[in-house]
């Protein structure tokens, strides 16, 4: 029988052989994630700015990671909108959800302000000497406001809290801005969702990039699921415009499969927005400066199990076959994004719903629910002091007694 000595010695061989074949055997690989981005709860807080409408509003310049290693700094796209820190971000570009007057216009607000341009470079153009940042947040968070909320800074005079530097700039800001094409998404794969019959190739894909280097494409799924071109070949990188298909054996039933493009290398542009993935409701943020980042981001694509068809079969009691129907002419190819929908022209005394991490102290509104919530407190109090007086009243008594 084999001594406890000689089993150990066994057991320690067998483990370092292990350890050797998985050197030498490529493990298989993780399972792809999509990438998300996050809004730090720091960030650099300008000035309040102040509107014609007669409220106010704080602005901060947010600090947004879009991958584990980098961060870029961003602006508020809608003033009545809150930051929900807990929330995924994705990158998606103007759409109907994030719809600006003039779009292109805050393109080039972002591009030529800070932190796009350095502090002294704006306070050149701007003719503002000794511009502070937090003016120039204030500055900048203005103008974008103007364009997607529709809301201009209170008319310059007495009573005007705007600093002379805030306005400055915002003044600047509005009058050179002209209108820039969106840029292009640092990694995209569209459209996001597919679906299909298994009977033919799916798709196409189109991968959007800015990375110089090729787009790794992976799929995950039904087995025997793979990508292809559109000569049927497999295809497993993919260049900026480049189109793949989803190939779905023959004989497979109803499925679904997700396949994963992924930049090591993509470059954040300047100008890009950012969402809430998957439609959650939040602040959407604009890129104030660029930023290279490694990302993945992800497309679905689902199947029917192609049906017998008896369409050709001749009817039983030997009448013709019913003439086919006209089909629907097929939709055409989605857009990479959605075209923004214009937003109302609000009147200089239009209101603006102003969120409430936004709400600037001074200008907290002072209403019958806080009135009645002070005079409770009072009455609460009150009471406190006359049990604590009739409390202290009753051994003086006692001692009368």
């Amino acid at each position: 029988m084999p001594s406890l000595t000689s089993l150990t010695r066994h057991g320690l061989a067998a483990l370092a052989a292990a350890v050797l074949v998985g050197w030498a055997v490529p493990l298989p690989a993780a399972a792809e994630a999509a990438s998300v981005a996050r809004v730090d709860r720091a960030g650099t807080p300008g000035e309040d700015i102040h509107f014609g409408t007669g409220e106010s509003a704080a602005t901060t310049l947010f600090d947004l990671r879009v991958d584990d290693d980098a961060t870029v700094r961003a602006y508020c796209v809608d003033v009545s909108e809150s930051v929900d820190h807990q929330a995924a971000y994705a990158e998606t570009g103007w759409t109907d959800r994030t719809a600006a007057r003039d779009p292109g216009r805050v393109n080039w607000i972002v591009r030529n302000s800070y932190p796009a341009l350095p502090l002294e470079r704006v306070a050149a153009d701007s003719g503002v000497p000794g511009l502070r940042a937090e003016q120039a947040i204030a500055g900048t968070q203005a103008a974008i406001w103007h364009f997607t909320n529709g809301v201009d800074l209170a008319a310059e005079g007495p009573g005007d809290r705007n600093s002379p530097q805030a306005r400055t700039l915002y003044e600047h800001l509005l009058d050179g801005a002209a209108d820039v094409a969106e840029p292009s998404p640092a990694l995209a794969i569209g459209p996001a969702e597919v679906v299909g019959e298994a009977s033919a190739a799916l798709g196409p894909l189109t991968v959007r990039t800015t990375s110089e280097q090729p787009v790794r494409l992976t799929v995950n799924g039904v087995e025997g699921v793979a990508l292809v071109d559109e000569l049927g070949d497999p295809v497993s990188e993919a260049r900026d415009g480049d189109q793949v298909l989803l190939s779905v054996p023959a004989g497979t039933g109803t499925g679904t499969a997700t396949v994963y493009a992924h930049a090591e290398e993509a470059a954040v542009r300047t100008g890009r927005v950012y969402t809430g993935r998957d439609g959650v409701q939040t602040q959407p943020l604009v890129a104030a400066e660029p930023a290279t980042a490694s990302l993945t981001v992800s497309a679905k694509v689902n199947w029917n199990a192609p049906a017998a068809s008896d369409t050709d079969a001749p009817p039983a009691d030997g009448a013709p076959p019913a003439p086919p129907t006209a089909a629907e002419p097929p939709a055409g190819p989605a857009p990479d994004s959605p075209s923004p929908v214009p937003g109302p022209e609000p009147g200089p005394s239009s209101p603006v719903a102003i969120a409430e991490d936004k709400r600037a102290e001074p200008d907290l509104p002072f209403t019958g629910t806080w009135l009645g919530a002070i005079l409770l407190a009072a009455l609460v109090l009150l009471g406190l002091g006359a049990v604590a007086l009739v409390a202290s009243a009753l051994p003086f008594r006692r001692r009368r007694e």
